[in-house]
């Protein structure tokens, strides 16, 4: 191999961590689209009432927030000691 591993040897190339030119593009026109139509969305979420607007809302938070994990605790306590194990 001509190049080192973790260097391409294109020291002028688009850095680790910035999305190529056609998915900044699609994420811009998107953002655009969304932009246009914030107050017929508003518009269409208030309409609904009770269940479907809270199933719609939590819908979205997934853009917005990212999921956590599920993580599983278990308690060992012996008797006598008083620790817990993770």
């Amino acid at each position: 191999m001509p190049f080192k591993k973790g260097i391409s040897g294109n020291v002028s190339g688009r850095p680790s961590g910035i999305p190529n030119k056609s998915t900044m593009e699609h994420r811009e026109f998107i953002q655009s689209v969304i932009d246009k139509q914030r107050e017929k969305i508003e518009n269409e979420l208030n309409q609904l009432k009770g269940r479907e607007y809270i199933q719609s809302i939590t819908s979205l938070f997934e853009f917005v927030i990212p999921k956590l994990s599920r993580t599983e605790l278990r308690a060992d306590i012996q008797e006598g000691e008083n620790c817990i194990q993770i």
